[in-house]
Parts: structure tokens; sequence; C-alpha cells
């Protein structure tokens, strides 16, 4: 297989079509200059050779990666796919030509370029998966749960089962605004779907809740030990958004509210709120 890099292939940006990407590749005795997804496309002076999704190859693909080179290989195929950034599909063929090159052991071979670069893709995603495993949040919208992020990479394919085994007698919609897809989940089916955009409706009963948790995240806390660098340390600011204890702490002009009280103090202090909170509830 020649490594010249005569050309450029383009396909449709699912992994069905990467895969008869690498298909052509072999097919063709060549390594492209690079791959890219037809929406991503740039002018060049490379010829391209535009990638049909074809699954029977597609199919072929991964059967032989599984049956001659593994489970860890086909693994690091799957996940290194789900890192958004460029060259990754570069990067997954010359590993893949790599292993079926030199056997089931390439994959362990992380002290190789060919290998390492994907290995490092796989654990970038893995650790954007975990992180959204901990942060994600919901809110109440019409009885339905819903979860908006913005990951680095798409992790949906990987919170998939943690959610839906917590959360499996109930309707929640995990929605990746980066990109556009959601995961949605009712008691008899799911599935992760494209989804361009998403608005939710104002919802008062979400709103009272979330006050309430702020209230109380407030009033425990121990000024003193007020330390947000910490904090970055165990939990990367752009998932304080996530969190409504912390998310106003992003916004301009934030000024530090916690409390020196007693836990009498802070007891009453719960009661009144709660009191006012639904005396106003009352009046609307």
């Amino acid at each position: 297989m020649s490594d010249r890099g005569v050309l450029i292939f383009a396909y449709d940006g699912s992994f069905e079509g990467f895969l008869s990407a690498v298909f052509d590749s072999f097919s063709l005795k060549v390594i492209p200059a690079d791959i890219v997804v037809f929406d991503d496309m740039e002018p060049s002076l490379l010829p391209i050779r535009y990638v049909e999704t074809d699954f029977e190859h597609a199919g072929r693909v991964l059967s032989g990666i599984d049956k001659k080179l593994g489970k860890t290989v086909l693994n690091m195929v799957k996940r290194a796919f789900l890192y958004d950034g460029e060259g990754k599909e570069n990067a997954i063929l010359r590993f893949i030509k790599k292993a079926f090159s030199e056997g089931k052991s390439a994959g362990n071979k992380i002290g190789e370029e060919d290998v390492s670069t994907v290995y490092k893709m796989c654990v970038a995603v893995n650790n954007e998966a975990e992180r959204h495993r901990q942060f994600a949040r919901f809110s109440d919208s019409n009885g339905a749960l819903i979860s908006v992020i913005h990951p680095k990479h798409f992790v949906l394919p990987l919170i998939k089962g943690f959610f839906c085994a917590r959360m499996k007698n109930e309707t929640f919609m995990i929605f990746d605004a980066e990109h556009g897809a959601a995961l949605v989940h009712t008691p008899e089916k799911t599935a992760i779907i494209p989804v361009e955009s998403l608005e939710l409706p104002d919802s008062p009963e979400d709103n009272y809740y979330s006050g309430l948790w702020k209230n109380y995240y407030r009033h425990i806390a121990i000024a003193s030990r007020y330390n947000p660098t910490c904090r970055r340390t165990h939990m990367p600011k752009r998932f304080w958004q996530y969190l409504p204890e912390v998310a106003e702490e992003l916004e301009t002009g934030f000024v530090q509210k916690l409390s020196f009280g007693t836990s009498a103090e802070i007891a009453e202090g719960l009661r009144k709120d709660l009191k006012n909170r639904l005396l106003e509830g009352e009046r609307k």
C-alpha cells in the first residue's frame, strides 16, 4: 500500500462511510493525503475520490478487524471515530493498516506514532464521556427530563448505557448542542437521532426548585474555604454551566454570596425562604 498520498477521499461523515473509505483505500492500495467529510471540503489541487457509503463494504471491513485483529483494535477504531478533531480519519486508517500488517499486538504498541495517535484520541473521548456521566444535569419539561450538553467529542453512544440503566423508567433526552444530535429515551425505546436545535419552554416549577437548591448550596457553604481554583482542578470551568449552584458564577459581575450563619440560622433561613416562595406561588 502506497503512502504517497496522491488523492483525497471525501465521504458522508458516517462511520459506515468511513469504513467504505477504508475499503477503497485497501482496494486501491493507497493511503490518501486526507479523508474529509463532504460538507467540510475545501478547494484542493489533488484529485478527489467521492466515496459512496456501501454497507456491504463497511461490514466486511468491520468483520475483518474483529476476526483478524480482535476486540481491542476494534474498540479503538470505534472509539477514536467519536473524536472530534482534524485528521482523525487518516490517523485511524494508518492505525488499521499497521494492525493488519503486524497483527493483534499492534493495539498495545502505544509507543509507536501510528498507534499512539489513536490511543490518545481514545483516551480523550473516554475522559469526555466520564465527565458527562458526572456533570450532566436534567431539568423537567412537561414531564420529560431534558439535559443540554456541549461535549468536545461525540460521547452520546458512550453515555447511553449509563443513563438508560440508571433512568430506565423515565422519559428523557440528552441534547448534544455541539454535534446536533440527541439521545432520546422512553421506557419502550431508545435512539440517538439528529437534532439541529432545541428551544426549551420556561418552567416555573423547575426554576422554583433550582432556586431552592442554589439557596441551600449558598447556606451550607463555608466562606473561608471558598476556592474556585481548587474547584477547577476537579471540575473544569466549562462544566459549571450545567450546575445551577455554580452557573451564576459565570455571570458578569457575580458577587460571592456565602453564609456565615449557624446551623440553626441556616435552617430558619431556609424555612423563611420556602414560605416566601410558596406565598409568591399562591399570589400568581
